[in-house]
């Protein structure tokens, strides 16, 4: 629930302020990303899950909660002059898929995902970046590794830059998956390069597999697999 605090704050103090934990054990998120969609603004949760966003201008914004390893959750905020209000979020743990039970002839779901993006990366359509690739680069933004792949260019409005195909019209931005999800750019874009395993990038639908075709698949297609996916 939503709390505006009775205090009487400075006009500095206008803005969001709150904390993240997992849902299931109310465990503080260390490391989360708040995210004021349409703008720049941006806030990194604590070790304790706090965070805090200032000197909004007042009006009503969408906001998108999200952190390694959790489902994102959007949420409209309500921003008045001279209020900070106060929101705790709670996100759900994605799924993860238990051990099998010693099973022959089973092949671990990690393992038989890493085998897909080996066959799809020998199948000479698309671009791939492996782990070493990701490592040797010594970049700390995924988008920064990105382009580094040709037909990939960097658009930065204010200080939130994204990757986008040099070939795609303006406003026509590839669809993400994360770990074999569909997921959404601000997510996606986020993880750290140094929890991602492997890269695959398709600048258009001709280059697409099927497994990975959408509705935004003709803008291009960017797939991460990071490390911990189940």
């Amino acid at each position: 629930m939503a709390q505006r605090d009775s205090a009487a704050p400075s006009p500095d103090s206008t803005g969001l302020a709150g904390q993240v934990v997992d849902r299931h054990s109310h465990e503080p998120i260390h490391a989360g990303q708040v995210v004021v969609l349409g703008t720049p603004a941006t806030a990194t949760t604590d070790s304790s899950g706090r965070f805090a966003l200032s000197a909004l201008t007042p009006g009503t914004y969408a906001l998108e909660v999200h952190a390694v390893g959790y489902t994102p959750v959007t949420w409209l905020a309500t921003i008045e002059a001279r209020h900070l209000l106060r929101h705790d979020f709670e996100l759900d743990p994605l799924p993860v898929e238990l051990p099998e039970v010693v099973v022959k002839g089973r092949t671990p779901l990690a393992e038989r995902r890493f085998a897909d993006f080996d066959r799809r990366r020998h199948s000479g359509m698309g671009h791939f970046l492996t782990q070493e690739q990701i490592e040797r680069s010594g970049v700390t933004s995924l988008v920064d590794v990105l382009v580094t792949v040709r037909g990939v260019e960097q658009v930065c409005l204010s200080n939130d830059c994204t990757a986008k195909m040099v070939r795609s019209p303006p406003g026509c931005y590839p669809q993400y998956y994360l770990d074999g999800r569909e997921s959404s750019a601000y997510f996606a874009r986020l993880t750290p390069p140094r929890d991602v395993k492997g890269v695959e990038i398709y600048r258009g639908s001709s280059e697409t597999p099927g497994e990975f075709e959408g509705s935004n698949s003709g803008c291009g297609v960017i797939a991460i697999w990071t490390k911990s996916s189940p």
